[in-house]
């Protein structure tokens, strides 16, 4: 039998913790949990992101720009579609498993209902839609089966976005690298035996399932109970997340348009470079998700908890994203020939110029993720809507004069639509600046600015110099400039800068042993 602890002996062995030092340590662990969480997303991105590009690469080379064009076309259109089976469930969702995790296997099982009925509905509009577009046999057999498995992805986001709700990572990210590694071994075999675009897609809704089987089989683990349906459940997900859906429109209705425009203006072949460049970019951008995905549940607790320590998480996400977004720019912009040489350069020789003048959008893009995060979390969803709907006008007007004009003087129409998606962004920061909460842009954030535009210059120059000599000098040269020029220039953070050799030295330390 174990003695019952002494009070008094308790009280004066435990160390004087003010109120100071509690909120640091708190602090303290919020950064680690942040950081984790980042890391866990980013690291699945950078195991990710060369069986991406190898899936990519083999299904453009084996179906060509034609098909490749279909399969870009039916992505755009399901994203569309997809909003109907979603309804802003990818916002209200974790935020309100983050408020209370008592009721997240309802939450959840509400929003399973949800996407279910609902798909039923949206799959007869969405053939509706395909007949008045007049889409050929080819892109009517790509969206009728890219839709089940947008239903399975988002049926899997779903899940991903409860456990996100317990600001946990690591099993998204675990799931992620798990479905690209099944679709490349999966996709070999299929492209090798001679299927075409319906085998591809069939092969990708086998993957998408057992991905929801996987997803399903974790919920205990974490701490999510029964999935149960409640029709007050989905008055609240429904109701918190409308300002969501209007949002999500405007920005999945500007690629839906563009493709629309562009299945009318230029040939297939373009519509099949431009998407390589798309998929390429979105690989650039990749990391930037992996922040705002990891940033959204905890600010919207912060926003609740401590609105200080809110404006703190948020200017240390544009630290981070400012580091990452100028090499990722200048990559862009200086290599495009690396990415689209995978795809093959012969068929998809356009696809470089789409990235040069894509490289300003991806610099952009890195900043207007957690400035909108940082605005959706503090429950100003209107604001960031008419955001998005003002440069989404903005974008679709300037589409049919740009893209007829650069399809008439260059061949590569979708350069317009390069171009109105540079400057819909460059809007989308400004007004992000503006919304920002206040104090979140210090000096710091601008001497970081400063210092980092200083590295990149750096890289840019290496670049310049080295690539007209070898590619495969200029690649790593550039980037170790830009990276010792950004560590020892100081626009790595101090506090950056300690947390990334503290892990560092955990890792070699665990090695060793």
């Amino acid at each position: 039998m174990s003695a019952a602890p002494n009070s008094d002996a308790s009280q004066s062995d435990t160390p004087d913790v003010g109120p100071g030092a509690a909120a640091d340590a708190s602090k303290a662990v919020g950064n680690r949990q942040l950081f984790r969480n980042t890391f866990f997303l980013t690291a699945a991105q950078a195991v990710t992101v060369p069986i991406s590009v190898v899936s990519n690469a083999l299904i453009g080379r084996y179906l060509g720009p034609e098909e490749f064009g279909y399969l870009y076309l039916a992505t755009t259109v399901c994203a569309f579609a997809i909003l109907g089976l979603e309804w802003g469930l990818q916002g209200s969702t974790p935020a309100l498993v983050a408020r209370d995790r008592s009721k997240a296997g309802m939450f959840l099982g509400t929003g399973l209902v949800w996407r279910a009925v609902a798909s039923l509905a949206v799959s007869g509009l969405l053939a509706l839609v395909c007949w008045l577009l007049g889409y050929n046999t080819g892109a009517r057999w790509a969206v009728a089966l890219s839709f089940p498995l947008a239903v399975l992805n988002s049926a899997a986001a779903g899940f991903k976005d409860t456990i996100r709700g317990f600001e946990r990572t690591d099993i998204p990210a675990y799931a992620h690298v798990a479905q690209q590694l099944m679709m490349v071994l999966v996709l070999v075999p299929v492209l090798m035996l001679g299927g075409a675009l319906r085998a591809l897609l069939i092969s990708q809704i086998v993957v998408a399932a057992l991905t929801v089987y996987y997803l399903r089989r974790t919920l205990p683990a974490v701490g999510v109970g029964a999935l149960t349906y409640d029709p007050a459940a989905l008055k609240t997900l429904l109701r918190l997340g409308t300002p969501f859906v209007v949002f999500s429109l405007a920005l999945v209705l500007g690629p839906f348009i563009n493709g629309a425009f562009l299945a009318k203006l230029v040939p297939p072949e373009v519509i099949g470079w431009y998407g390589v460049s798309q998929r390429l970019v979105g690989l650039l951008i990749f990391p930037a998700s992996a922040i705002v995905n990891a940033l959204y549940p905890t600010l919207c607790r912060l926003h609740v908890e401590d609105k200080e320590e809110f404006v703190r998480v948020t200017r240390g996400a544009l630290y981070g994203v400012a580091l990452i977004a100028i090499p990722a720019a200048v990559g862009c912009g200086m290599f495009p020939e690396i990415g689209v040489g995978i795809f093959g350069i012969e068929k998809f020789a356009g696809a470089a110029d789409h990235l040069r003048l894509m490289s300003v959008f991806v610099f952009l893009v890195y900043f207007s993720m957690p400035l909108g995060t940082a605005t959706l979390a503090s429950d100003r969803q209107k604001a960031w809507t008419v955001v998005q709907c003002v440069c989404l006008v903005v974008a679709v007007a300037a589409t049919p004069f740009l893209v007829p004009y650069f399809q008439r003087t260059t061949g590569n129409g979708a350069l317009g639509t390069c171009l109105t998606l540079v400057i819909s962004e460059a809007l989308v920061v400004a007004f992000g600046i503006a919304l920002a909460p206040r104090g979140l842009f210090d000096r710091g954030v601008g001497k970081s600015l400063a210092l980092g535009f200083a590295a990149g210059g750096a890289m840019t120059a290496v670049a310049f110099l080295t690539k007209p000599i070898s590619l495969f000098l200029a690649v790593p040269a550039s980037v170790l400039t830009y990276v010792l020029a950004a560590w020892f220039g100081g626009a790595v953070q101090p506090a950056t800068a300690e947390m990334i050799k503290g892990i560092l030295g955990r890792r070699l330390a665990a090695f060793r042993r």
